[in-house]
């Protein structure tokens, strides 16, 4: 059953709301995704989850590749199953920064497949969202099987706010099928904040030089093309493989390739979005509803929610219903309301305009999500501003206004 299907289902609703109080706890979202399997996607998810909690960040690493879980075998984690206290699964608690979660933890042989279709693996990622004990967490990294199917896109649907990491190898045919994950997040609005090159090069163990068996760059240019970052490149190294079925990350090596990660997740962290507010500031948001969520065209809402935060905090919550409909007549009634922003689906030039000239900014393109959750992302700086996102606005009119 699709999740469209569920939108009666109180189960459903009670679960997407765990969801919600879930990722309004998590700062950042990253899922890892590969066009294709075998280019080293899991071992970058594991290591970018271990470097950025050896720098102080608490950290979730979620395996939702129920078909092929590698992260059990690279934590050394193989065998040990999950436990649940009350209603809830606990993590493995990897160091006390990193928590680790595998569907390996809930079988009774680790090498037992999984014989599951497209809803059955949807309920179980959404299970890992709304019945584990993540606790917050500075970042959520989620390693996504190869390719564009069933588990990115649950992803992708359910994880307000999620950005990915793409890992390509440097031959073309891995870089075919990575530009497809990337029409994918363009296609599902998930904002790409890199590419990673893996086996870009092979580390002799005996003198320690790279040399480049495959041709090296294509990572990076096709990064350029899509005008999106690239990260870094990451050698074949012997010392790699060793460490990973040892259970070990590549924190553990004392090659090259442990600088090599370290600088990449460095890039990582720089391409993540900014706070909206500095600490002391206060802000009241605008935020126009239809049954309790984003309405996606600015004119035809019920209510507005007026959600004024302190320091990243919603401190008070108004809904108030808007005066009737006539042109320029709903972005004063806004701003008269001593509205600082706005947050909206589409809206028009001619709003947009008003706006600006009442001193509120302006950030279109928002997804259609409850309040709460839209501040959160919105003071996180998860938000990307698209512009003039209405194609209803005719004649000149405010959007939905005339």
């Amino acid at each position: 059953m699709s999740c469209s299907e569920k939108v009666n289902d109180p189960q459903f609703d009670e679960q997407s709301q765990k969801i919600n109080q879930l990722l309004q706890k998590v700062d950042h979202k990253i899922v890892v995704m590969s066009g294709k399997g075998g280019v080293g996607k899991s071992t970058v998810a594991a290591n970018l989850a271990v470097f950025l909690s050896n720098q102080g960040y608490k950290v979730g690493l979620l395996d939702v590749d129920v078909h092929g879980p590698s992260i059990s075998g690279l934590f050394g984690l193989t065998g040990l199953k999950l436990i649940t206290t009350g209603d809830q699964i606990q993590p493995y608690f990897y160091t006390e920064n990193l928590k680790v979660l595998s569907i390996q933890g809930l079988l009774d042989h680790p090498d037992s497949p999984l014989i599951w279709r497209g809803p059955v693996k949807i309920g179980i990622i959404r299970q890992f969202l709304a019945d584990v004990n993540w606790g917050p967490l500075d970042f959520l990294i989620i390693d996504s099987p190869p390719g564009t199917g069933d588990e990115p896109l649950t992803v992708a649907q359910t994880v307000t706010g999620c950005r990915a990491v793409i890992v390509t190898t440097p031959q073309e045919i891995a870089l075919a099928d990575v530009r497809k994950s990337i029409q994918f997040c363009q296609a599902v609005n998930m904002p790409v904040l890199g590419i990673i090159e893996n086996m870009s090069g092979f580390v002799c163990p005996s003198c320690g030089v790279t040399h480049e068996i495959f041709k090296s760059g294509g990572g990076e240019k096709t990064a350029a093309d899509a005008n999106i970052p690239f990260l870094g490149r990451l050698p074949i190294d012997p010392a790699v493989v060793i460490a990973g079925d040892a259970g070990q990350g590549i924190d553990s090596l004392t090659s090259r390739t442990k600088e090599t990660m370290q600088e990449i997740v460095d890039r990582l962290v720089q391409e993540l979005p900014k706070k909206q507010i500095k600490d002391g500031s206060i802000m009241k948001i605008a935020i126009p509803l239809v049954s309790g969520k984003l309405c996606a065209h600015f004119g035809h809402c019920e209510q507005f929610a007026i959600m004024t935060v302190k320091d990243g905090k919603i401190t008070n919550q108004e809904m108030l219903t808007p005066p009737p409909h006539a042109p320029g007549v709903i972005p004063n009634w806004v701003a008269d309301q001593g509205c600082t922003d706005i947050v909206v689906g589409g809206m028009g030039e001619a709003a947009q305009s008003i706006f600006m000239t009442r001193g509120i900014k302006v950030t279109c393109g928002a997804p259609i999500d409850t309040p709460e959750n839209l501040v959160a992302l919105y003071v996180r700086g998860e938000m990307v501003n698209v512009g003039n996102s209405c194609d209803h606005d005719h004649e000149g009119h405010a959007c939905g206004s005339h």
